[in-house]
């Protein structure tokens, strides 16, 4: 008896686990999806493709903000599998990990405080956007 309620107990814990860590992976998704549509208004802004709007390249900075402000708790142990593009390098190399995302806002909040029109962001958006790149190129699965 005792040892059908531990195989019990056990089996909805891993359930628990397996739908928390989907729901930190459609979380994290959002995220990201979010941050890129923006970073597709930045692209547009420093091409020409569209007007350069101080309120929209802040907002830009606003998003990546809150994005780096979130990254380090949207990716706990119990989402290292599912529907992921993260490698295991996140949990393997966490220092390295946390410092990417540190850098990442510190230079958010450089980019805010240096755009004041559109030749400032365009600088400080492509500076911002080689972080995105260089912790893709580490901690991302490439698309298959």
């Amino acid at each position: 008896m005792m040892s059908r309620t531990v195989l019990a107990i056990a089996a909805l814990a891993i359930g628990i686990t397996a739908v928390v860590a989907q729901d930190v992976i459609a979380e994290r998704k959002a995220l990201m999806k979010r941050s890129g549509d923006q970073g597709k208004i930045g692209v547009q802004m420093i091409k020409g493709e569209a007007p350069f709007d101080l309120a929209k390249a802040q907002g830009i900075f606003n998003v990546y903000s809150d994005k780096a402000a979130k990254l380090i708790s949207l990716f706990p142990e119990s989402s290292k599998s599912g529907d992921t593009r993260a490698l295991p390098a996140i949990w393997e190399k966490p220092a390295e990990w946390k410092a990417s995302i540190d850098k990442f806002a510190a230079d958010i909040k450089a980019a805010q405080a240096a755009t004041k029109d559109a030749e400032s962001f365009k600088t400080a958006f492509e500076t911002v956007g080689k972080n995105c790149g260089g912790c893709h190129r580490i901690f991302r699965k490439p698309q298959s």
